[in-house]
C-alpha cells in the first residue's frame, strides 16, 4: 500500500488515546474489525456514538454488551451513546471529545469506514509527541484501490462549489483541484489550512480548547470550520509516512435530502469564514 510506515513495534503499546466514531444505521458489527485495529493500534478507550433513531433491539443489545466485555478483557474500554436520534456528525462527536480530552493526551476522530495501515496510531503519536506545535494531524488517506484521496484544503470560499455546478469541465475541474491542492506533492509532509474530517489525529488540549466541534453545522463543513478554527491553537499537518484505506461515500451526489443539508452546510460555513475571501486565513 503506497504511503505506509515504518513498523514500530509488533506488540500492542498503549497510547494516550481515545478515539470516537459516530454510527448511524450502521450495525456494530460492521466495524468490529476496525475496532479491534484500532484497539490493537494502542487507543486506550473508544467511544461509539449511533445516531441511529430509536432504541437498539434487545438482540442488538446483548451483541453490544459481549461487544463491550470482549473490549475491556483485551485492555480497550468500548463506551457506547445511543442518542435515540440523530444528533449529527459534529455534536455525536463532541459527546466522546467532552468525555475523551481530559483523561487522554490525543483523541482521534475517526469514521467507520476507515481501515487503518501498519502502526497507524503509534507513528502518528510519536510525530505528535516529537512536534509539540501540531494541533491536528492526518496521515496519507488511500481508497481500496491504493489511489490517493486528496484530503487536504486551502481555505475554501464560495465560488470553489459554484463553479463546479455552473462549469464542471473547465472552471470547476481547476477550482476543484486548486481546493484540494493538487499542485503540492501528495508524498511529502505539509502544513495545511484544512483536513478532512474522516481521520483526524488531534492532541487534546487543541481540541478542549476549540470545544469541539461547532454544533450548528449538522453535516457537512463542520471538518473545515473545526481545521480553521484549529490553526489559532497550532499547526495543522498533513503527515503521509503512515496511511489508512477510506472508502469514502459521498450520498450528498444521490440524494436530494443530502444535496440540501450540504448547502445548507455551505451557507453557514461562507456566512461565517467569508464568501469571497477566507477570514480563516488571516
Amino acid at each position: 500500500m503506497p504511503g505506509r510506515g515504518t513498523r514500530i513495534n509488533t506488540q500492542r503499546r498503549e497510547l494516550s488515546l481515545a478515539a470516537s466514531i459516530v454510527l448511524y444505521e450502521t450495525p456494530l458489527e460492521r466495524i468490529e474489525p476496525l475496532l479491534s485495529q484500532l484497539q490493537a493500534g494502542g487507543a486506550a478507550e473508544v467511544y461509539i456514538i449511533d445516531n441511529t433513531p430509536g432504541s437498539p433491539s434487545a438482540d442488538s443489545a446483548r451483541a453490544a454488551a459481549r461487544l463491550v466485555e470482549r473490549f475491556a478483557a483485551g485492555g480497550s474500554p468500548l463506551e457506547l451513546h445511543y442518542p435515540g436520534k440523530n444528533l449529527g456528525y459534529g455534536r455525536g462527536h463532541n459527546i466522546a471529545i467532552k468525555r475523551s480530552t481530559p483523561k487522554y493526551k490525543y483523541h482521534l476522530i475517526c469514521n467507520p469506514d476507515i481501515t487503518l495501515g501498519d502502526d497507524t496510531l503509534a507513528v502518528l503519536h510519536d510525530f505528535m509527541e516529537s512536534n509539540p506545535e501540531v494541533g491536528l494531524c492526518m496521515p496519507k488517506l488511500v481508497g481500496p484501490d491504493g489511489e490517493t484521496h486528496f484530503c487536504c484544503r486551502r481555505s475554501p470560499v464560495a465560488l470553489d462549489y459554484l463553479s463546479q455546478l455552473l462549469m464542471p469541465g473547465s472552471w470547476g475541474r481547476r477550482r476543484k483541484d486548486s481546493l484540494e491542492m493538487r499542485s503540492r506533492d501528495y508524498d511529502q509532509t505539509m502544513e495545511v489550512p484544512c483536513l478532512s474530517g474522516c481521520f483526524m489525529f488531534f492532541r487534546s488540549e487543541t481540541l478542549s480548547r476549540l470545544g469541539g466541534f461547532d454544533e450548528r453545522f449538522f453535516l457537512y463543513f463542520e471538518d473545515l470550520d473545526l481545521s480553521a478554527r484549529a490553526r489559532k491553537f497550532g499547526k495543522n499537518v498533513y503527515f503521509p509516512y503512515t496511511w489508512v484505506v477510506h472508502e469514502r461515500q459521498s450520498g450528498h451526489r444521490t440524494s436530494w435530502r443530502l444535496k440540501a443539508r450540504f448547502a445548507a452546510s455551505a451557507c453557514r460555513y461562507f456566512a461565517k469564514w467569508g464568501w469571497v475571501s477566507s477570514s480563516a486565513d488571516k
